[in-house]
């Protein structure tokens, strides 16, 4: 599994935001998207940082993938006023999760 992380700054204001067009907007595309496999949002209120994980079942996937994150990401960062930190792609090499 393959993961592409983007970093943004957020104000609280721009936090709530950015969840909503996460979830009503961003999820669904990603969803139909070939190889996607899942999505984590970690988020500090107290500092305003926000990384959005996503997950994709083959390097090549999230390769495909790369032009079109670009862009959603500055659209989203333009769209609440968030600052966009960075983007960067990484391999997951441990995955776990509990029920």
């Amino acid at each position: 599994m393959f993961a592409r992380v983007h970093t943004l700054e957020t104000t609280p204001e721009q936090h709530d935001q950015g969840l909503r067009m996460v979830t009503e907007e961003i999820l669904p595309w990603l969803r139909d998207s070939t190889g996607f496999r899942g999505l984590i949002r970690l988020a500090s209120r107290d500092t305003g940082e926000v990384l959005v994980v996503t997950l994709w079942a083959t390097a090549e996937t999230r390769r495909d993938s790369a032009e079109a994150a670009k862009q959603i990401s500055e659209l989203t960062a333009a769209g609440v006023g968030a600052t966009r930190l960075g983007i960067a792609d990484y391999e997951v090499t441990l995955f776990d999760v509990q029920p």
